[in-house]
């Protein structure tokens, strides 16, 4: 039986060009470290690294803790020095982004809705972002961090899509197992790989030829079947 509704955010809570975040988030990010690093190597060690986090997780590390480990090595930049600045970015600069963020309706509805039907709700965007900036993302869908009972971060989760292990910890820090959750989100790949947990999966969109899935449709089929509780 389902019994916790697992939410992606880009894409699916929230619409945005990736492409075009990106290029925005980069661009804020980068001037904040000019000081120890050229924004040019700054940029391109960034994403390497944050490659590096969600490819190969650590037994044992954090997210934080992976990507530190190697985005160190290659700049010998240390945490301590590089953390601080990373979070007054978060707090101060990040939130500008909303404008580059469209609410989906029906996304908000689909949580809501869930709440209301007694569902357990969580986040299951990927873990390479701080809490606060995840909360924030989740504002930007009109909803708030109040709406979900787990959000995982980059601090406290230990890997990201598609690697089962992330739906694992998702599952067994809301004390279920995961044939317990049903995974929404509109990536065939990185969302649909909780099938492999025993999870069951909504694809946000219309599935191609080849990729399985329990359901699909738009979020408004998401709602109906919350609200009639028809889960198979």
């Amino acid at each position: 039986m389902i019994r916790a509704i697992l939410f992606d955010l880009d894409g699916t809570l929230s619409l945005m060009d990736q492409d075009e975040f990106m290029r925005n988030y980069v661009g804020l990010l980068v001037p904040r470290f000019a000081h120890l690093l050229s924004p040019d190597r700054f940029g391109k060690q960034l994403l390497r690294s944050t490659e590096v986090m969600v490819r190969e997780p650590k037994p044992g590390r954090t997210n934080l803790q992976t990507f530190f480990d190697d985005f160190g090595k290659a700049t010998g930049q240390s945490f301590n020095a590089l953390w601080p600045i990373f979070e007054k970015f978060y707090e101060t600069d990040f939130p500008a982004l909303r404008c580059l963020a469209k609410t989906n309706p029906e996304g908000k509805k689909a949580v809501l809705s869930a709440v209301k039907q007694g569902f357990v709700t969580a986040v299951a965007s990927n873990p390479v972002m701080p809490l606060s900036a995840i909360k924030e993302r989740i504002r930007w869908a009109e909803l708030t961090p109040e709406d979900f009972s787990l959000i995982p971060s980059i601090e406290d989760f230990h890997s990201c899509k598609p690697h089962s292990s992330f739906f694992e910890e998702l599952a067994g820090r809301l004390g279920m197992v995961p044939e317990e959750c049903l995974m929404v989100g509109n990536h065939p790949v990185e969302d649909l790989a909780a099938r492999q947990t025993g999870m069951k999966t909504f694809l946000v969109g219309i599935p191609a030829v080849g990729i399985e899935t329990d359901y699909y449709g738009e979020l408004a089929d998401l709602v109906k079947l919350i609200l009639h509780g028809n889960f198979a």
